[in-house]
């Protein structure tokens, strides 16, 4: 045995699929995960490269938040000042009225101080404000100002009030006041994402002394500290520059950044001074490795994403590969299509057939037979033969193919499956290809001939008005193209119900005898043309030839149904015989001999020898 080249090896691979397959698909896993990994090592570079400059921008946002909020309570305050001043109020207890009227929304207490220093506000109140020695700070609101963040016994949290000048009387002044809880402040400058990271600080910028507002640790929200003890916990690289930005707040800088190490965390901290609160600022600190890990956690996101993407597309893949490695083995099995012209041969039919058929609401079979298909080869040669086969399948496809499915049955024989939403819409197709066929001409290009006109007999049959099945519809439109050929050829039939099977018109041998069955047949006929050759005309060897004329298009005469006809007595002579079959063929055969012989041909007037 010969051995097989590399080339054809490869070929043979190829053509398995198995091979070639599934090398491609690990070169293409390869690849992926190799650009998982570069993506990793970019992605982690990138945020160690930004994460210092990110911080500081986030910090710079959050300080701003605060400050927003802090001048959002003092304009509350502000605002309710302004409206008690334009009431022109005379009396302390009116006002104070008129205050305990007012619906808390996002304050915890409100009150006011009288221009003689009394306190209108509840016991509990005037209690917390002699423990913290407020009324020195309200002395101070010209025409706002802000307390030292407190943790109050009456609320149990971390609060801040607010005061606010007010004329009432004769030009005396009152002093408003709102407390705030410090979550306040929390719930507007956290970042959600970021808020179990973020600390943000309120800091007294003459005693060092802070405050924590928000932070993950909720113990230590409320909590006092100091800057210089938080310097302590600080890299000893880091505490000149730590102590510099603790200098630089008493001076009265404004928004002051810095970084610092504590172990092997990078912080980045910023702070801004609050304009109603002189000397506090805000200070707002972040590690670095937060940015990383909210970062780290949208990566890892997309690398399950992309590892569930690419398991469902080797998924997807394989499948298809199956598939269509299966498809492709049945495809090659049916041979797709007719080698002489081009449509689908019978096995491919059947199979798209059955597809189209379980998908269609309405459509159509027809059976189409060219007649006298056998005197062309046997006048003309086989090679005119093969060019009307060409021919009518070309015809077919331009009358059918937008809407249906083609195939050569065998021999002269055609079959289309095509839409139908009418019996009319189908009778102007079958028209206008019973047209184009008479126009067919069987000369080739270097040689001149005589003429020929074509002619073809078709049966039809609706889906699912006749048959619901393939086999079924196939039937009834056999029986209605013999119909056609019973009445004559040249036209078409449509299957009615009671067509016989095109077997039961043939002699049957049976034990009593012989008998002959006949179906009434519902068939339109069309017109021949003049010059079409009949059955008589075939009988000479002689060629004669045909002048073509112009045959007006056959008009689709409406459908009548006609009595059936009895077997003629020559064709129901049939021998009784044990074998059957071959009897039967033998005397139909005799029987259609003598009726040929019996009428000689006689040439039309038109036709020239």
């Amino acid at each position: 045995m010969k051995n097989k080249s590399a080339k054809e090896q490869r070929e043979i691979n190829i053509l398995k699929g198995g091979n070639s397959f599934y090398s491609t698909l690990v070169i293409c896993l390869f690849v992926f995960f190799l650009s998982i990994a570069a993506l990793i090592t970019a992605f982690n570079n990138l945020i160690s490269m930004h994460d210092k400059n990110l911080s500081g921008k986030i910090c710079t946002l959050v300080t701003e938040k605060m400050n927003h909020s802090i001048d959002s309570m003092t304009q509350s305050a502000s605002s309710t000042s302004h409206v008690l001043s334009a009431q022109g109020f005379d009396s302390p207890s009116q006002i104070y009225e008129i205050l305990n009227e007012y619906g808390k929304s996002d304050y915890l207490s409100i009150g006011f101080l009288d221009s003689d220093g009394s306190m209108y506000a509840t016991d509990e109140e005037k209690i917390e404000f002699k423990k913290w020695d407020l009324k020195e700070t309200a002395l101070r609101a010209k025409p706002v100002s802000m307390s030292m963040p407190y943790r109050s016994a009456l609320y149990g949290k971390p609060v801040v009030t607010v005061f606010s000048q007010f004329e009432y009387g004769n030009e005396k002044h009152g002093y408003l006041f709102l407390t705030y809880s410090l979550g306040e402040l929390q719930k507007m400058a956290a970042t959600q994402s970021l808020d179990n990271d973020i600390e943000i600080w309120l800091m007294n910028s003459e005693s060092a002394n802070i405050i924590q507002c928000a932070g993950g640790d909720e113990h230590a929200i409320g909590s006092w500290n100091n800057a210089y003890l938080v310097m302590q916990n600080i890299d000893e690289a880091d505490r000149d520059v730590y102590r510099e930005w603790i200098d630089k707040t008493r001076m009265g800088a404004n928004d002051i950044g810095i970084s610092y190490s504590i172990g092997d965390t990078l912080y980045t901290q910023f702070c801004s001074r609050i304009s109603s609160m002189p000397g506090w600022y805000v200070a707002v600190r972040i590690p670095s490795n937060a940015l990383s890990a909210t970062m780290s956690t949208f990566r890892n996101y997309v690398l399950y994403f992309l590892a569930v993407l690419m398991l469902v597309v080797v998924v997807l893949i394989t499948n298809m590969y199956r598939l269509s490695k299966r498809e492709n083995k049945i495809l090659t099995q049916l041979s797709i299509h007719d080698s002489l012209t081009g449509v689908l041969n019978r096995r491919a039919f059947d199979f798209a057939a059955e597809e189209k058929l379980s998908h269609s609401k309405g459509a159509a079979l027809i059976f189409f037979d060219i007649d006298y298909f056998k005197q062309v080869n046997d006048q003309f040669g086989h090679d005119a033969g093969d060019r009307l086969l060409v021919a009518f399948s070309d015809t077919l496809k331009n009358n059918f193919s937008d809407r249906g499915i083609i195939s050569r049955f065998g021999g002269d024989e055609f079959v289309v499956l095509t839409d139908m939403s009418s019996f009319g819409d189908i009778a102007e197709s079958l028209v206008k290809t019973t047209d184009d066929v008479r126009s067919i001409n069987l000369n080739d290009d270097k040689h001149d001939g005589p003429g020929f006109m074509i002619s073809f007999s078709a049966g039809a049959a609706a889906y699912p008005k006749d048959a619901d099945t393939l086999s079924r519809l196939k039937k009834c439109a056999d029986m209605a193209l013999y119909a056609t050929k019973e009445k004559g050829r040249n036209g078409y039939s449509w299957f009615a119900p009671d067509m016989a099977d095109p077997k039961a018109n043939r002699v049957i041998p049976t034990e009593a005898g012989t008998k002959t069955a006949a179906a009434p047949v519902k068939s339109t006929p069309v017109k021949p043309a003049a010059n079409a050759v009949t059955r008589e005309q075939s009988v000479k060897p002689a060629v004669t030839s045909v002048t073509r004329e112009k045959s007006a298009k056959p008009a689709v005469t409406s459908v009548t149904r006609e009595k059936p006809a009895a077997a003629s007595g020559a064709a129901a002579q049939a021998v009784s015989n044990p074998s059957g079959k071959k009897v039967v063929k033998k005397v139909v055969r005799k029987v259609i001999v003598k009726k040929v012989v019996k009428k000689k041909p006689t040439p039309p007037a038109d036709q020239t020898v």
